[in-house]
């Protein structure tokens, strides 16, 4: 389960709600600034400022052309060229579907947009910046399920210039061109996109001292299946010394093993090998026929099912689960790592499904049952936390990873669409914490921004945005260790590898009690127990049900024992 995708069929509802149909415009070119000329490896190229002063530029090409027979192969090192490349206009998207999200923008929904051309990076530094400055770097990486996004949904200005860092948004290969498990491939690679991310790594390190950035002081930090790569990134031992910390927003450690990723799995994910028999009709492919088939055929053969990402392919990646791998490599590394997740993250997937919430008018949803809503979501959004933030965070400890620390955010003031109350609908739902880290309340849910950020809420929601900011800033600022914050991040703790003493930072508005860091109470053995005795679960099976969706949504990534201890809720005979 991942990232905004998901949020579809409640976004669609929503807009339903504004007048007239927007238009899609996209992101105007900067202008052209001499002061922001420089030389790269590549050539000569010019960026522009930002609304706020800040020097940017944008849809820098990090490698070559993943097209014809780069189709599906490691990538290369971006081309040279001869005169000034305008760095004024954000790259191409990586081909990708059009979903709800894109509709809000004005965009038709369930369209192939983009071009496999498509490796590019916008990078954000501070006015008055130089190659003097040697600032601290943070590299972003999208979410999208990985199937979706685009570098120019995040302007990294004001992060950039607030903080006084560079940050980096990188574009990477997504759907069936960044994560394909054929065996016709060679080298048996499978993972990608997650080259494209190395090798805009290694960009970085050749080229960021150009922009003001200092390659020795490189931060990861994305979310949803963004934060997932990071997590990937982290078990590769080719990344080793192309960053120094790692931050990790709302993301599971979760992967595919290389069969499954092959062969695909009945209700869960297509894989490669029928899939290229379906857009090469061709029943053994060999690596020429999967490079020269059609692109739309390509996303046509997977539009019944998930395509399979992040997989265990024995070349990128070991052949042992997500966790597991980041664990081991990790281990004596002293690499400081944050996780966090959202207090509801599970209402985006809760608030359009009929089973829990009702259209007031035909249109809006409501909750059904207030009570048995806020019920499943704690627990879905619980065992998501134990699995990708808790028990991890411990497992980390435990084999002296590096300092690490967690957070929860908890921001749920959001306006309101027609009847329906997003501050209770949604609450602290996935992703919502990004327009935080980015300081930009803008082009995050299209034209529901203006539902979910009202004038009402603005002077609190910005004064957490500059909370968020300064921490994630302070954190690529400081030097390996226990990393010592100023406020007002100074009271977050560092996670130790017992559970029972952890503890947390929650980031909440002054009106809900501010941030600060509260007891980690949700363990596995609580959750369980919890489930097995609430009240709003007692009538009508709903703890067996909320059992199996538990079972589906985290079948993937959970332990076999947590499974075990999940089917014993609603085993009679084990009770």
């Amino acid at each position: 389960m991942d990232v905004r995708t998901i949020w579809l069929p409640l976004v669609f509802i929503l807009w339903l709600t504004a007048c007239g149909g927007p238009v899609y415009v996209p992101p105007q070119p900067l202008e052209a600034s001499d002061e922001t000329t420089i030389e790269i490896r590549s050539g000569t190229i010019v960026g522009g400022k930002t609304d706020n002063g800040a020097r940017a530029w944008l849809g820098i090409p990090y490698a070559a052309p993943p097209i014809g027979d780069l189709r599906w192969r490691p990538p290369q090192i971006a081309n040279t060229w001869e005169e000034t490349f305008p760095a004024v206009q954000h790259g191409t998207w990586c081909p990708q579907i059009t979903n709800g999200l894109d509709a809000l923008s004005g965009l038709p929904k369930g369209e192939m947009r983009g071009d496999e051309n498509c490796l590019f990076l916008d990078i954000y530094a501070p006015s008055g910046s130089s190659p003097e400055s040697e600032l601290p770097v943070m590299f972003w990486i999208h979410g999208g399920s990985n199937v979706w996004g685009r570098a120019e949904q995040y302007d990294g200005a004001r992060l950039a210039e607030t903080q006084q860092v560079v940050v980096v948004v990188a574009q990477y290969r997504l759907g069936p061109l960044g994560w394909f498990a054929h065996p016709a491939l060679e080298d048996g690679i499978a993972n990608f996109a997650l080259l494209d991310l190395v090798m805009g790594l290694e960009w970085v390190a050749e080229n960021i001292h150009a922009f003001g950035g200092n390659p020795a002081r490189v931060t990861l930090f994305g979310e949803s299946a963004g934060g997932n790569n990071v997590l990937a990134l982290l078990a590769m031992p080719d990344v080793d010394g192309l960053y120094r910390a790692a931050i990790v927003q709302s993301a599971l450690p979760s992967s595919l093993p290389l069969d499954l990723a092959r062969n695909g799995i009945a209700g869960v994910a297509i894989g490669a090998v029928p899939a290229a028999e379906t857009f090469t009709a061709d029943s053994d492919p060999d690596a020429e026929d999967l490079r020269t088939a059609p692109l739309q055929a390509i996303f046509s053969a997977f539009k019944t099912g998930r395509t399979p990402t992040v997989i265990q392919d024995g070349h990128t990646l070991p052949a042992i689960s997500l966790g597991e791998a980041v664990v081991i490599h990790q281990s004596g590394a002293d690499i400081p790592v944050i996780l966090g997740s959202n207090r509801d993250e599970a209402k985006y997937l809760l608030a359009f499904d009929p089973a829990f919430t009702k259209k007031v008018f035909g249109v809006f949803p409501k909750a059904r049952d207030a009570e048995y809503y806020d019920s499943t979501s704690t627990y879905m959004t619980g065992l998501w936390r134990v699995i990708g933030v808790s028990s991890f965070a411990s497992e980390l400890a435990l084999h002296s990873a590096g300092p690490v620390r967690t957070y929860r955010f908890d921001w749920d003031e959001a306006g309101s669409a027609g009847p329906t109350d997003l501050s209770h609908l949604l609450g602290a739902a996935h992703s919502l914490e990004v327009p935080f880290v980015f300081g930009r309340f803008s082009n995050f849910l299209g034209r529901l921004d203006r539902k979910l950020f009202t004038s009402a809420n603005e002077s609190r929601r910005i004064e957490l945005s500059e909370i968020m900011m300064a921490c994630w800033g302070q954190f690529a600022h400081q030097g390996s260790g226990e990393r010592i914050f100023s406020a007002p991040c100074q009271h977050w703790p560092v996670v130790s590898d017992d559970h029972d003493l952890q503890h947390t930072m929650v980031f909440d508005t002054t009106a809900d009690g501010g941030v600060r860091p509260v007891p980690e109470t949700l363990g596995l053995d609580a959750l369980l127990d919890a489930i097995d005795r609430d009240p709003a679960l007692d009538t009508d099976d709903r703890r067996c049900d909320l059992v199996e969706r538990l079972q589906r949504a985290y079948g993937m990534v959970a332990s076999a024992n947590t499974l075990a201890e999940l089917a014993q809720i609603c085993d009679p005979l084990k009770r």
